[in-house]
């Protein structure tokens, strides 16, 4: 991941999968026996005083299974005086505020968790740090001219502000390979007056974007890679754009994403370090020797969005089409025996003698390849 962040619940059971599909794969006696470690990824933000908290179970390598959201739990976050407040689940075992919540950046907090067998957990208490704002993102083709390159320029006037983390958010707009002016009902055609040919699909980063200016003679990130984006991907196959969310983290917080960057990025050797060996700021109250993985944290959020347009690209960088489909055609005499189907258009001149159609993925409705017919409301 040229360098991204993914999620503590999502990295630790992908490792597993990865771990165990090996050929003859060693199972270390320690990780072995690891079965329904509680995973945590949560966060506070200062900027919109708002809380969230994921939770899920990381399986054995045995188990043959990934992970388990941790449902019906009870989450709890307390300052250092002693004040609380409590997040409601959402599902899947996402926890958040039910709205806003007084917040005080001078303020250490500590996350406290109690599962459904009433087993507890609590953070240690964190500093809240304040973010710089994102100079800008931008882009430039590759210079093997094969794609391009997005990138993320930062500074901060604190000079003990040295160590930035990056999430992303991808939206792109694309189109269907044809659009269906009619669709077959019950053996009956009838006008399509449902938007499929275009649509707009959003992904969240999945890969740890971190650096630190520790070792640089000025606190400036200049051209931190964030994404690379190939020559004639859909993404850049109309309009894009990418939404990044800088934070600055505490040295603990960075070191904890460093060894969790280096397990994700090296696995399937005795020689990598392991999911046991990264541990987070989270411990049981219930078992001391009981290891809990992932890391509570909170700040402020910077963000910028930046759009690219097909126009915008160089020539040869442009997609020029969509790949192509497939058209076959019905006669009229075989509508009422056909399933339900979308229509591109008629043949036959001047009698219409059937109509056409495609059976190919994303070739009648763009919602096959994931995206969805709303507009985004920040786009223009």
């Amino acid at each position: 991941m040229m360098v991204t962040r993914k999620t503590y619940a999502q990295i630790i059971p992908l490792f597993l999968i990865l771990l165990a599909s090996c050929i003859e794969p060693y199972s270390p006696p320690e990780i072995e026996a690891i079965e329904n470690i509680l995973v945590v990824d949560g966060f506070i933000n200062i900027s919109d005083n708002t809380a969230s908290v994921r939770l899920t179970q990381a399986a054995a390598l045995s188990d043959g299974a990934t992970s388990y959201a941790e449902l019906n739990a009870t989450v709890m976050v307390e300052d250092e005086n002693g004040s609380t407040f409590f997040l409601t689940e959402q599902g899947d075992g996402n926890y958040y505020t039910s709205g806003t919540i007084n917040l005080d950046i001078t303020k250490k907090y500590r996350l406290h968790v109690t599962t459904t067998n009433q087993k507890q957990y609590f953070s240690d208490y964190i500093e809240v740090k304040a973010t710089a704002s994102i100079d800008s993102i931008t882009w430039r083709p590759t210079d093997r001219r094969d794609g391009i390159n997005i990138y993320v320029n930062s500074h901060d006037d604190n000079p003990e502000n040295i160590y930035y983390q990056w999430t992303f958010q991808e939206t792109w707009e694309y189109t269907a390979g044809n659009y269906s002016m009619y669709k077959l009902v019950d053996g009956e055609v009838e006008l399509n007056t449902q938007n499929l040919y275009m649509c707009w699909l959003s992904k969240p980063s999945t890969e740890i974007n971190i650096a630190s200016t520790e070792h640089l003679s000025g606190n400036l990130v200049r051209d931190y890679q964030l994404v690379f984006i190939p020559k004639g991907a859909e993404k850049i196959s109309r309009k894009y754009s990418i939404l990044v969310e800088q934070r600055n983290l505490t040295k603990e917080a960075f070191d904890f994403w460093t060894q969790l960057k280096k397990t994700t990025e090296n696995l399937g050797t005795l020689f990598d370090p392991l999911p046991s060996q990264v541990l987070g700021n989270l411990h049981s109250q219930t078992d001391s020797n009981e290891p809990v993985l992932g890391y509570f944290s909170g700040g402020s959020v910077s963000k910028k969005r930046i759009f690219i347009e097909i126009g915008d690209l160089p020539p040869d960088l442009r997609r020029s089409s969509p790949p192509p489909c497939a058209i076959e055609q019905i006669p009229n005499d075989q509508l009422s025996g056909s399933p339900d189907m979308l229509l591109i258009g008629t043949y036959g001149v001047p009698v219409v003698e059937g109509y056409t159609y495609s059976t190919g993925k994303n070739c009648m409705d763009c919602r096959d390849n994931g995206g969805v017919t709303s507009r985004p409301d920040y786009w223009d």
